[in-house]
């Protein structure tokens, strides 16, 4: 996992292919010139009960907040019970387990980007408090040297 400001995301591009078109596409509001998938979201916070880890295997997590902020729970797969795949033949699966591991916040102007093997739970409330976030989710496809068996 990294987590830094969006200023300094090229910096990563050895690690993170397409680093430095991602963060020009993010500062211009322009996903469509992303050199990889963006999926935009806009979604409510939630109750520890109500959200769920996921892990990916071929694909980089890179998620960038534009509005709010969000908790994100990061936790080895060991510690989590697998669950079911991904819906639409997606990259990875859902595991089940309680929020645990580390906690990182994301709020506005960050990024965090999160590796294959590397479970984590989205959408968890800042303080406790209702809340939303609005961020960028792109599915960078990751260097083979990353990639986990699944």
């Amino acid at each position: 996992m990294i987590f830094d400001t969006i200023s300094r995301l090229p910096l990563y591009e050895t690690l993170i292919p397409g680093a430095s078109t991602i963060a020009a596409a993010f500062q211009a509001g322009t996903p469509q010139s992303a050199p990889c998938e963006v999926r935009e979201k806009r979604y409510a916070l939630k109750p520890d009960d109500k959200r769920r880890f996921e892990v990916h295997y071929q694909t980089i997590d890179l998620m960038i907040a534009r509005e709010g902020e969000e908790v994100i729970h990061l936790c080895p797969t060991a510690r989590l019970t697998p669950a079911e795949a991904l819906p639409n033949g997606g990259d990875g699966r859902k595991l089940d387990g309680a929020p645990q591991g580390m906690a990182v916040s994301l709020p506005q102007g960050y990024f965090c980007a999160i590796f294959p093997g590397e479970a984590h739970m989205v959408a968890g409330k800042t303080g406790g408090e209702d809340g939303f976030v609005d961020k960028w989710v792109v599915k960078v496809p990751c260097l083979p040297a990353f990639e986990v068996q699944a």
